[in-house]
């Protein structure tokens, strides 16, 4: 998936909502770790309204939107970017196209590519609605939260975005709430069973970004963590996930009153 650079501009209160998560999850570590396998869930039972499915009915929908808009493919409004069309993965080196950087599944067709994204996030709705109403999450009734699952799925590993329901609900349970509750449970998902954030290495995934000194808006922020050090992984995944959430929320406020 793309890792969009952020503008040099840094909202103070956005700032100061980055430093006081990290500060909560360095002091007071995630309650179980997330398991690197993906567990047997039997989608077929799950009972939801038709409600979040409309929210990926089409390629206007606002839930394809907000993941468009996480990835940088859109703009808040729904305009696409030059990166919808193409763009190299700089995690990965893969070509992406369409709302969800389709890796290259659609071959050069927009079409497709689109189709396609559309095909896959449906897909998975039904297993994490599951794992949401068994983690005492009403999905229905937290639809950011909601959406913020399935663009992991989207941008992830699988074992990512089936961590994000439980985390949430530790995250509600630890007293946090709205947008705050959102980024740790999406920055602990990362976390694998043994305990250590992993978002990918050196090379590629996310860390190589954080890590390479020409992403100057990462560098910059991460200078004061010694590199791959605990604090260094959490903020590096807190630094993106937090942009993709707060896409998410602009492009949410814009459609749902």
């Amino acid at each position: 998936m793309y890792f969009n650079k952020l503008g040099k501009n840094w909202d103070i209160s956005n700032f100061l909502l980055l430093i006081s998560i990290s500060a909560f999850a360095i002091s007071r570590p995630a309650i179980s770790l997330v398991t690197d396998s993906i567990d047997n869930i039997s989608e077929f039972s799950t009972s939801y309204s038709g409600n979040l499915n409309s929210l990926f009915a089409n390629n206007s929908s606002v839930g394809v939107l907000a993941i468009c808009a996480a990835e940088g493919n859109c703009q808040i409004d729904g305009r696409k970017t030059s990166l919808y069309y193409y763009h190299v993965d700089p995690g990965n080196r893969k070509v992406n196209r369409g709302f969800c950087s389709d890796q290259g599944r659609g071959g050069t067709n927009l079409v497709n590519a689109d189709a396609g994204c559309l095909t896959r996030t449906r897909s998975r709705i039904p297993r994490l609605v599951r794992k949401l109403q068994n983690s005492g999450i009403n999905p229905e009734q937290n639809t950011e939260a909601f959406i913020n699952n399935l663009d992991q799925w989207n941008q992830a590993s699988p074992r990512v975005s089936d961590s994000f329901p439980k985390k949430y609900a530790d995250a509600q349970n630890k007293g946090l709430k709205g947008k705050e509750a959102i980024l740790w449970a999406r920055v602990e998902a990362f976390r694998r069973r043994d305990g250590e954030l992993e978002a990918g290495n050196s090379r590629v995934g996310l860390f190589s970004i954080c890590a390479n000194p020409k992403n100057t808006y990462y560098a910059t922020r991460l200078q004061q963590y010694s590199m791959f050090s605990e604090r260094w992984r959490w903020n590096c995944i807190a630094l993106d996930q937090k942009r993709r959430l707060e896409a998410i929320n602009q492009v949410l406020a814009r459609n749902i009153k």
